[in-house]
């Protein structure tokens, strides 16, 4: 049996591969990158996939979808790849569903089989293209939010998926130092600095109100505390408008920086602690410095894509789909956060990073169709260059929910749940997999009485006790767990079940999932994958529950096939738990 078309491929490419090849000897007329699509059957006793190839090829052969399932069943049987299945049936309208044979299982799980070396064979590392991941990229004004937790744990998943399946991805975080936020944040220490030296003066509405500013400012000024705060008059600045307006100009100057600093630390503290690392902090700052936000403007302006009015200058981003046409330069000569976004993404490119993907936040829909128009003027995608790409993937909101009720959230007001107040109330194996569970276009409730729960119930304490539970069985059966082998040629005719073949199959699926994570970016569904492997093991388990321990002296080849079944099952739920970041505990 030739196995090179399973040790390189998922199971699906190398069934594809059948398919297309046989319809293709089988009708000489269709198209050489006819590709025949693979999916799962509905249930496993049908077998373990299914083709709906023929229905797709009825309307361009201009015959009967089961008419074209007959020819192309028939042939599969006559090949060199009749042994590679037990059974190729049609089903329905024209349906293939294909039962694979116990040779190809045998080879799939043979002794030397292990979860990694599998996807290792299967992902080699690809070089190009280059693909630059940002996310979280919250402003260094306060500490990350519940909604910048969320996009922490989606993009640095999605990121593990992306490097498991051989992908070149790096993982960037935009520090935005830079504007109006800056300012007023160092306008928020200034004053509170007035409160602190016994002045009840009241912050205005545009600076950032939250108690973290005076704990930050305190420890600001243990580190440093300068002259012209330490011999602060007070009543020179109440009686003098021109020396107050002074002193918070020069306050404002000197924290602005050092909060930046001392903030951004923190968040990086943060997101160390919650797991989740990037190779590169780029600070907007430093596109000012370079000069390459005014260059930006010219470059721009080069596209014949830009237009002067009422002293401004505008990008034309109404033909690329926005609502109206973008101010880039005020009238007053500063540039926009736009001008500054557009210079920050073209910098990605001129790194040569072929496909820039972000995570933005829920109020961020407006802002894809003017800076992707940028780019397009910039002519990023090139027409003719399919590897290249920018895509926007957008967060959406969570909702705390703590005794049935939502906790509010705002960070002007200083009312919200930070991450650093996340991980020290819920441990971060939970917070991970709850924050992960859906798909990150939809609003999460995060119910933080469950996430503490330690039963089944917790859907991520129920995938790490199925992994904890087979570790016991090794243990108490004195195997090694770490060292074993899958399964032998005697004892695979114990998989003549369908709950323990149907387990095996899903295990096996998980390459499957990588690649298309790889492609849709999608990874709650490894959450769910997780969950349901460690529900197809429990259900395993109580049917064979009293048995895999006594097979070893009743029918040790029995009891093999049944460990071999454990080891395949924790491997897979230990190799997607780390891809979520999630610990695999051996005893709970």
């Amino acid at each position: 049996m030739t196995n090179t078309l399973f040790s390189k491929n998922t199971i699906k490419k190398a069934l594809s591969i059948i398919v297309s090849e046989t319809a293709k000897d089988c009708f000489a007329d269709l198209e050489a990158d006819f590709q025949a699509r693979i999916d799962y059957t509905p249930e496993f006793k049908l077998g373990q996939y299914a083709s709906p190839a023929a229905m797709e090829l009825a309307k361009f052969l201009k015959k009967p979808p089961r008419e074209i399932a007959q020819t192309v069943c028939e042939a599969i049987k006559g090949s060199k790849y009749a042994e590679y299945f037990e059974s190729v049936e049609i089903a329905g309208p024209g349906f293939l569903n294909l039962k694979l044979s116990v040779q190809v299982l045998q080879f799939l799980t043979s002794p030397d089989f292990s979860v990694q070396v599998y996807l290792d064979s299967i992902f080699t590392l690809k070089n190009e293209p280059r693909i630059l991941f940002e996310f979280v990229s919250a402003n260094p004004t306060g500490p990350l939010n519940i909604v910048s937790a969320r996009a922490a744990v989606t993009g640095d998943a999605i990121c593990r998926i992306l490097k498991r399946g051989g992908l070149n991805v790096q993982k960037e975080y935009y520090v935005n130092d830079f504007g109006n936020q800056v300012s007023n944040l160092g306008l928020s220490f200034a004053y509170r600095v007035l409160q602190k030296n016994g002045w009840e003066i009241a912050l205005p509405e545009n600076c950032y109100q939250g108690e973290y500013i005076l704990q930050v400012l305190n420890s600001l000024l243990e580190s440093d505390s300068p002259d012209f705060i330490q011999n602060l008059d007070i009543n020179s600045l109440k009686s003098n408008g021109e020396e107050f307006e002074k002193f918070l100009f020069k306050a404002s100057e000197y924290f602005s920086v050092r909060a930046v600093d001392f903030l951004l630390e923190t968040q990086q503290q943060d997101l160390f602690d919650f797991r989740v690392e990037f190779d590169r902090f780029f600070r907007e700052s430093t596109l000012h410095e370079d000069e390459k936000v005014q260059q930006m403007a010219i470059k721009l302006a080069e596209t014949g894509k830009v237009y002067e009015k009422d002293g401004a200058t505008y990008f034309a981003s109404t033909e690329y789909n926005d609502d109206k046409d973008r101010v880039i330069v005020r009238s007053d000569g500063r540039p926009t956060y736009l001008l500054a976004d557009i210079a920050y993404h073209y910098d990605k490119i001129k790194r040569g990073f072929q496909k820039i993907i972000d995570i933005w936040g829920p109020d961020h829909h407006g802002y894809i169709a003017r800076l992707r128009g940028a780019l397009l003027a910039l002519n990023f995608p090139e027409a003719d260059n399919t590897s290249q790409e920018f895509s926007v993937l957008i967060v959406q909101q969570v909702n705390l929910i703590e005794d049935g009720k939502p906790i509010v959230m705002s960070k002007r007001l200083g009312q919200f749940q930070t991450m650093k107040d996340l991980i020290e109330k819920i441990p971060v194996d939970a917070s991970r997999y709850f924050f992960i569970t859906r798909a990150m276009s939809t609003h999460l409730d995060f119910d933080l009485e469950l996430a503490l729960t330690q039963s089944s119930k917790n859907p991520v304490y129920y995938i790490q006790y199925a992994f904890a539970r087979i570790n016991s069985i090794f243990r108490e059966s004195s195997r090694d767990a770490d060292g074993y082998a899958v399964f032998s040629q005697d004892s695979m005719q114990y998989l003549n079940q369908n709950l323990r073949a149907e387990l095996v199959y899903f295990a096996l699926r998980f390459p499957e999932l990588i690649e298309d994570i790889c492609q849709s970016r999608e990874a709650h569904r490894m959450a769910t994958y997780l969950h349901e492997l460690a529900s197809l093991f429990t259900k395993f388990y109580h049917e064979d529950e009293n048995r895999i321990l006594k097979k070893i002296n009743e029918n040790p080849v029995e009891a093999d096939c049944l460990l071999s079944i454990c080891w395949l099952t924790a491997m897979t739920l230990e190799a997607g738990l780390d891809l979520l970041g999630i610990t695999a505990p051996r005893e709970m």
